[in-house]
């Protein structure tokens, strides 16, 4: 009632107007027409928002199985220095999952916690970045250094970071002794996915960087199976450093600070050689 009142207060006086007036009055006064003509604007507003509804959830039809995964997709859509390793991340991320279709749900589940985990690291690197607060993990704080590098210097930067940078951590933190007993066999199935990626990043990388591409072929080609066999040791490496780890080893403090020497000296020489 209050709303009619309201409209009649505000009907302009003028002649033309009166029509409108009319109208209003009519439907103050005749209670039958005012329920149809309320319903009818109910039903109205009800197929408009359930179609803007429908079109949302064509636009957002994408299903990810962890949280982490429409982060990197979000990020690879914005302008920060992140999209670069976001967008490589997530595409490495959806060649795991295309792996772990196949397998048993105590591997997708301890796989995707893992994922979960190391993802969230990079994730907290580029929120930190975007608040202009200091990146809180070691590992990610090189990348974060300079907003004026090639992308496929921050393609090569994340990769070193995240492979020698908390690869072991990120292990530790997921699961138990007994769990990354029962669990470490499986990690084969990265392989495949890593190797993968590298091509492209390789390909990739000699496309866009002049400078990348005559190392390439100064190397005569061996610069792409050196690159495989690296990422593979260093991925071993990992493996053996989380062993020490979980057994409580004295050699886990010296691995740990070879690994961070040699991630350093790569960091400089991406920097330094293809600028």
């Amino acid at each position: 009632m209050h709303i009619i009142h309201c409209g009649l207060r505000a009907l302009p006086q003028r002649r033309e107007d009166a029509e409108s007036k009319i109208f209003f009055i009519f439907l103050y006064v005749s209670p039958p027409l005012r329920f149809i003509f309320v319903f009818t604007m109910k039903l109205v507003l009800t197929i408009l928002l359930f179609a803007g509804l429908t079109v949302k959830g064509k636009a957002q039809s994408k299903s990810y199985s962890f949280y982490q995964l429409y982060q990197l997709d979000s990020l690879g859509q914005t302008h920060s220095i992140g999209r670069h390793f976001g967008s490589l991340y997530f595409d490495f991320l959806q060649l795991v999952e295309a792996q772990l279709e196949n397998a048993d749900t105590t591997t997708q589940r301890l796989v995707r916690h893992f994922e979960e985990v190391f993802a969230q690291f990079y994730i907290d690197a580029c929120i930190a970045y975007e608040k202009k607060q200091e990146v809180t993990l070691p590992a990610w704080r090189t990348y974060f250094s300079d907003s004026t590098l090639h992308p496929a210097q921050y393609n090569l930067l994340g990769t070193n970071a995240h492979l020698n940078g908390g690869l072991a951590e990120a292990i530790a933190n997921s699961y138990t002794p007994q769990e990354w007993k029962l669990l470490k066999k499986k990690y084969v199935l990265f392989n495949k996915c890593l190797n993968e990626t590298f091509g492209w990043v390789y390909q990739e990388t000699n496309r866009s960087h002049k400078k990348a591409k005559l190392l390439s072929s100064l190397s005569l080609g061996l610069s792409k199976p050196l690159g495989r066999y690296y990422l593979y040791k260093w991925r071993k490496r990992q493996m053996r450093l989380t062993e020490y780890f979980f057994e409580g080893s004295p050699r886990y403090e010296d691995l740990l600070g070879k690994i961070n020497r040699k991630k350093e000296r790569i960091d400089k020489m991406i920097f330094n050689q293809l600028q």
